[in-house]
C-alpha cells in the first residue's frame, strides 16, 4: 500500500492547499517495509499546499512500533509522535533555487506523490539513540548471557588484563 497525494489540480493552482490523511495497518504495509508496526496503524494527518509551484506536505504522524531492549533484547512497544515536513516540485529549475533548495524540495513527475518512503524516513530519523526497556535495565551478563533484570549469577565479571589473560587460564585449568 501507499501513501499517494493527488495533486493534478493543486500543482497548477499557486496558493490552493487541502487536508490530507491516511491510516495503514499493520496487514497493509509492504512486507519489505522496514516500519514494524507493533499494533494499531500508522496514522498520518496534515495538509498540502501549492506555494510557487512548489507542493509542501506537512502533518503529523502516529504509531507504535516493535523493538527490543538495547541492553536486554526484552520486546517493547515504542510510541512514536512525529512532525512531518517535506517540499515537492515538478519543475527541475526550482531544484536550483536557492530558496527552494534550502527547504530540500524534491523532484516528482506527473499528478501524484507517494509520501510512504518520505513517512518512513521521518519515523527513523525519530527513532532515540537507545531504547531500553525500563530506565533502570540492567541488561545481560556478558559472561553466561543471563537477563540480570530476571535473576543474578555467579559470573566472575572482574576485568582482566590482556597480558595476563594467559595466566589466569592457566589457574583455570588447573
Amino acid at each position: 500500500m501507499t501513501m499517494m497525494i493527488k495533486v493534478g489540480k493543486l500543482k497548477n493552482v499557486d496558493g490552493s492547499a487541502m487536508p490530507i490523511g491516511f491510516s495503514l495497518s499493520k496487514e497493509e504495509l509492504d512486507p519489505d517495509s522496514s516500519l514494524k508496526l507493533a499494533e494499531g496503524e500508522l496514522v498520518f494527518t496534515g495538509d498540502v499546499a501549492n506555494r510557487d509551484r512548489v507542493i509542501t506536505v506537512g502533518g503529523e504522524i502516529r504509531c507504535v512500533l516493535q523493538g527490543s531492549c538495547d541492553r536486554c533484547g526484552e520486546k517493547l512497544t515504542i510510541p512514536m509522535d512525529v512532525d512531518f515536513h517535506e517540499s515537492f516540485t515538478n519543475l527541475s529549475e526550482k531544484c536550483g533555487d536557492e530558496e527552494v533548495e534550502e527547504e530540500g524540495a524534491h523532484l516528482f513527475s506527473g499528478d501524484e506523490i507517494n509520501l510512504l518512503p518520505y513517512v518512513e524516513q521521518a519515523v527513523f530519523l525519530s527513532l532515540p539513540m537507545k531504547t531500553l526497556c525500563k530506565e533502570d535495565c540492567r541488561g545481560l551478563c556478558p559472561v553466561c548471557g543471563t537477563n540480570l533484570n530476571e535473576k543474578t549469577c555467579s559470573c566472575d565479571k572482574s576485568p582482566i588484563d590482556p597480558r595476563l589473560a594467559v595466566l589466569a587460564d592457566l589457574l583455570n585449568k588447573g
